[in-house]
């Protein structure tokens, strides 16, 4: 049988990172660096869109990510899919409420509606997400999509997010 000591006192405790949300580290860290443009790649789907963090303002609750989808979101009309574009601007809502929400907090989605505006043919893309307001349980976001260099929304959504206290 093995036993388990209960005196932890010469126990080195490893300080808890103040992120809950890796999101939310990579805009303190790109804010901190000098706001240079600096590519994200948390998962395999921000990875085939291309996605990128350019500005960010954690007073107002504003971002802006450029992306450059992956040719596989091409359906057969020769357009973005409605579902890439919707993504788009769901992390630019995020990163937006991530962005205004204090250190260690972190959000969820419960409900998303997509406004597709006009085709979306492949190309870059700039996605604008601003908080509306945020209160201690809940957060409500907007965001824009337009094609870089063009300025006519592809696509429009908004968010409602359920705020996750810090620990």
């Amino acid at each position: 049988m093995t036993s388990f000591s209960t005196d932890f006192s010469t126990d080195q405790v490893e300080p808890t990172p103040p992120f809950a949300n890796p999101d939310q580290e990579l805009i303190h860290k790109f804010l901190a660096d000098g706001a240079h443009p600096i590519p994200f790649d948390a998962n395999p789907m921000v990875r085939a869109l291309h996605a990128s963090l350019h500005a960010a303002d954690l007073e107002t609750g504003r971002v802006e990510l450029e992306f450059e989808p992956d040719p596989l979101f091409i359906q057969g009309t020769g357009v973005l899919q409605g579902g890439a574009l919707t993504a788009m601007l769901d992390f630019a809502m995020a990163f937006a409420t991530l962005a205004y929400l204090p250190v260690g907090a972190s959000c969820a989605t419960i409900n998303l509606s997509t406004a597709f505006v006009r085709v979306a043919p492949q190309g870059r893309y700039l996605a604008v997400g601003e908080v509306e307001k945020a209160g201690r349980q809940i957060a409500y976001t907007h965001a824009r999509l337009v094609r870089l260099f063009c300025d006519d929304a592809a696509a429009t959504a908004t968010y409602t997010l359920v705020v996750i206290p810090p620990r």
